[in-house]
């Protein structure tokens, strides 16, 4: 037995909203233990060309296994973000956040190694095994979302939907009762990416 369930409310001048969703179950079919979790989304217009943003989200989950044994966890996490349209195609943003994983159940780095990892502990994606450490985690983004086609002349269709996104990104970790490097044994970390996407 469970649901989803959200609501949403809008000022009447359409500068404020807020929207709070959630979702709560047993965990399987093989166990009742509660599993849930509530998103709250908060954004307001300071500009016409400027947005603000601050997301909360929480979970808990009951009678989980983790190295001190079975327990009932709970994750948060806060992030803000303020976004400015410099141009129809053009925007800027930047972003902080924290998230606390108190019993190191939510975030193993690398992921891609822990969604590969097996019962009896061989990871399909690596020769080492991720780690799973309680830990508060904190981030911060710059990065511009540009749509080149209109300044570069494209008449295509597809290449007018095309987006174009450099980011920086500094992460930083701090263990909770203990230290926890997980960037290269070191406890942050400096990331310069560009992406690009079509939607179709």
């Amino acid at each position: 037995m469970g649901g989803l369930a959200g609501a949403t409310w809008t000022s009447d001048d359409k500068k404020s909203s807020a929207n709070l969703t959630g979702s709560y179950s047993r965990t399987s079919k093989r166990s009742n233990e509660p599993w849930g979790f509530y998103s709250l989304v908060l954004q307001h217009k300071i500009t016409p060309k400027t947005l603000l943003v601050l997301h909360h989200t929480s979970g808990f989950a009951g009678g989980v296994f983790v190295p001190d044994g079975h327990k009932d966890i709970t994750w948060h996490g806060v992030d803000m973000q303020l976004q400015h349209n410099l141009r129809e195609d053009l925007s800027v943003g930047i972003r902080g956040e924290w998230f606390r994983d108190k019993d190191g159940f939510r975030v193993c780095s690398p992921v891609r190694v822990a969604q590969a990892t097996n019962s009896v502990h061989i990871s399909f994606a690596a020769d080492f095994l991720a780690t799973c450490q309680p830990a508060d985690y904190y981030g911060v983004t710059l990065g511009m979302n540009w749509k080149p086609a209109k300044q570069l002349g494209i008449d295509s269709e597809a290449m007018q939907k095309l987006n174009i996104r450099p980011n920086i990104r500094y992460d930083r970790v701090d263990g909770i009762g203990q230290a926890y490097r997980p960037f290269d044994n070191k406890k942050d970390q400096l990331l310069i990416s560009v992406d690009a996407t079509i939607p179709f």
